[in-house]
């Protein structure tokens, strides 16, 4: 079993098809990182949902710039998003809490490692970091490609063992996911990456920035500095807690000795 793991959670998986916010999936993977906290599994999630949440609670008129109404939305939606992450984890006698974070502060030496202190300590002291981007603030030269990017760069920064992606689809497929005949790639070694990567179909969803390009890219980049990679449907009945306890689900992408 992994010791240490960063749970990163995508649009796709806690927002209904409108975009916005769903509580019972968001709840239900609190639930199971409950389990696992208290199996001794410290956990980082990186989530994301905030624009979706905030799109749940207000209305922005037309014509306002794109730009703007993503912020306004990331803004409000933040503190709603992390009032129900609260508010899940107390059921369990467990604290979180909430780090926002841009760019700049994976480029700074000393932001880095302000960073990296705060969550090690939140850890030792019991408590859930939950990560997300600074969408409030952020612009476009200052974003993440998407929080897998994020995810992938705090593994490195805290030395996980393992980054589980959860996303609205199984895994990494063999051929169109649509078609029927495709069947999900259980096992991916770290010599045999490149040659799979033909396999990655580019699409995201409506509401996400990221795709399953990116989250390969992110599993090769995370293979190669020693670290497991899982991607798997979030929406799938107790999938951390089967995943930790060894089983095949989605795409598990083996990495490189240390």
């Amino acid at each position: 079993m992994y010791k240490k793991i960063i749970i990163k959670i995508g649009t796709g998986v806690i927002s209904k098809k409108n975009g916005k916010l769903n509580p019972r999936v968001l709840k239900l993977l609190v639930d199971q990182t409950a389990c696992l906290r208290k199996k001794n599994v410290e956990a980082i999630i990186v989530t994301s949902g905030a624009v979706g949440t905030g799109k749940g609670l207000i209305t922005i008129e037309d014509g306002t710039d794109g730009v703007v109404k993503k912020q306004v939305y990331a803004a409000v939606g933040q503190v709603k998003l992390m009032g129900m992450y609260a508010k899940y984890f107390a059921k369990h006698g467990i604290f979180c809490a909430q780090i926002l974070a841009t760019k700049e502060d994976f480029r700074d030496t000393e932001h880095y490692q302000n960073i990296k202190n705060c969550m090690e300590n939140l850890l030792r002291d019991n408590v859930v970091p939950v990560v997300n981007e600074n969408d409030a603030v952020a612009v476009a030269e200052l974003m993440f490609t998407d929080n897998d990017e994020l995810a992938g760069l705090i593994a490195t920064q805290l030395n996980v063992d393992a980054v589980i992606i959860l996303t609205s689809v199984d895994g990494v497929f063999d051929g169109n996911p649509k078609a029927k005949n495709a069947r999900v790639i259980p096992e991916i070694s770290f010599a045999d990456i490149a040659s799979f990567e033909k396999y990655v179909m580019p699409d995201k969803s409506e509401f996400s920035r990221g795709g399953m390009l990116t989250k390969f890219k992110v599993a090769r980049e995370l293979a190669e500095k020693g670290i497991t990679t899982h991607i798997a449907n979030g929406l799938s009945p107790d999938v951390l807690p089967d995943i930790l306890a060894g089983k095949s689900v989605g795409t598990k992408f083996l990495p490189k000795e240390k």
